[in-house]
């Protein structure tokens, strides 16, 4: 090798290795100025770190949170004093759902000092070490229990606001009740007021106060175009069968009011709701396996047909819908909707582009549902309905050993069986604009049921008289012989 390529072969060593020693440097420097990307999570808390005065340097996030949990039962154990120009309150704070968000405040606690690059984090550790960290408590209320706790204490100062509803005359003409801002506590401000008498130890809460908005407003109620009555239906129950009635009333009650959006799907056991001794209802007569039997709600089908028969002439749609297993009295044959909670319901949709208003009332023997809405989609509705069948019920005989031998007693009527249709048909200015497909119903006939004597023959006295079957109005309005009866339903 001569001396000229030695030296070329000397500098290209010193280069390379001038470079090896240039990237070392990098790599450290990046390593001490660079984020660690590789860092495990931090087990403890650094020193100097303090939640208000409570240090939580050196300690695990297990320890920290029980720390936080000793000062939030002191936060619950205060009171903080309200002042309103010259009345005066205690709020104890234990009322308001007062918490310390400890998760998110242990974490804060965790990354403080563990941030960033392996000098930033010397350099904030030194700083927090030095000069301390405090960290101010996330502290959450119970919007619901704060309004409600301090709107009871402030009661005297409070209006409450009167939203927008709709007045019906007794002709039907439909007009708005104006709205009126209330005035209420500005919660805002008040939950970090008393943040603040936590954090600094103020000593009172200035109340403030700010306009309540009702929850409608005369404008929505406007823009809602509800000008005028669609439809209404009217039918009768027994008002001497009073825990039927009230049941009836209070179904109604539940519909009385009812706001529909345009396109929105009504399910009559949404608004209704369980039928309970809890939600207000009693026992009455309702069908269970084709027969009357007593159960809690006895009654609420009735509104529901009613409702059934209110949207039909509304000329609304008509999503779900069965009949009674039996015939029931206060509607034609086919025009019944019955429901029972969980499983059977009635449905109807807002097929126009505006709101619809329900209005009920039970007056006496007599429920009333009507639907108002905007009369530009107001239809003439013609219900055509038909019984296409009658099913004539079977006659049952049973033993009866108490009964003298040979002697027959009905101990149930029998009652025919039907099958029906109707047919709903839409007229716009007398001309026919649509007819819907015909809805179908199905009613069983129950069997006769007559018992048989087995027992010992009866002395030869007068013999024993039993009543024959009374006739009936059919379905149609023609008198026949009696081969069932329309029991009224539930």
């Amino acid at each position: 090798m001569t001396e000229k390529t030695a030296g070329k072969t000397a500098k290209k060593t010193s280069g390379l290795l001038y470079m090896i020693l240039v990237a070392i440097l990098v790599i450290l420097a990046l390593g001490f100025f660079g984020t660690d990307i590789f860092a495990a999570p931090p087990e403890k808390i650094n020193p100097g770190v303090k939640v208000m005065d409570i240090d939580l340097g050196g300690l695990t996030k297990a320890e920290g949170l029980a720390r936080l949990t000793g000062l939030e039962s002191s936060f619950l154990a205060a009171k903080a004093p309200l002042r309103y120009q010259g009345w005066n309150w205690i709020l104890p704070l234990e009322d308001v759902g007062l918490k310390i968000n400890k998760e998110a405040v242990i974490a804060a606690a965790l990354q403080a000092g563990n941030e960033g690059s392996r000098f930033k984090r010397w350099q904030d550790r030194s700083q927090i070490e030095k000069n301390g960290l405090s960290l101010q408590p996330d502290i959450e209320f119970d919007q619901e229990k704060l309004a409600q706790r301090v709107r009871g204490l402030a009661s005297e100062i409070i209006v409450e606001p009167v939203a927008a509803s709709f007045k019906i005359s007794g002709s039907d003409r439909i007009s708005v009740a104006l709205s009126q801002n209330g005035i209420d506590p500005d919660l805002v401000k008040l939950k970090k007021d008393i943040t603040e008498v936590l954090y600094k130890n103020k000593h009172e809460v200035v109340l403030s106060l700010v306009p309540a908005a009702p929850a409608l407003t005369t404008a929505d109620l406007e823009s809602m175009k509800v000008n005028g009555l669609l439809a209404g239906y009217t039918t009768k129950f027994d008002s001497a069968k009073v825990n039927r009635t009230y049941n009836v009333g209070v179904a109604a009650q539940a519909l009385d009011g009812l706001l529909v959006m345009p396109g929105q799907l009504v399910s009559f056991n949404e608004v209704v709701g369980p039928r309970s001794s809890e939600t207000g209802y009693k026992m009455a007569p309702v069908i269970i396996n084709d027969e009357f039997v007593d159960d809690i709600g006895g009654g609420i089908c009735q509104v529901s047909t009613t409702l059934f028969n209110t949207a039909l002439l509304a000329n609304l749609e008509i999503e779900e819908r069965s009949s009674h297993s039996l015939p029931v009295s206060y509607v034609p044959i086919g025009r019944d909707a019955t429901v029972s909670y969980g499983s059977l319901d009635f449905k109807f949709s807002n097929n126009t582009a505006d709101y619809l208003y329900l209005k009920t009332t039970v007056q006496g023997e007599y429920i009333t549902i009507k639907i108002f809405g905007n009369t530009v989609y107001k239809r003439d509705v013609i219900i055509e309905s038909e019984v296409t069948d009658e099913i004539a019920p079977g006659v049952v005989y049973e033993n009866d050993p108490n009964l003298p031998s040979g002697t027959q007693v009905v101990k149930k009527e029998g009652a025919t069986g039907y099958r029906a249709y109707m047919e709903r048909v839409v007229y716009l200015n007398g001309k026919e604009e649509k007819r819907d497909a015909p809805i179908y119903s199905s009613y069983n006939a129950k069997n006769k049921v007559i018992a048989v004597g087995t027992g010992e023959t009866a002395p030869k006295i007068a013999p024993l008289q039993t009543t024959k079957p009374a006739g009936n109005t059919t379905p149609g309005g023609s008198t026949k012989p009696t081969v069932g009866t329309i029991i009224p339903g539930d």
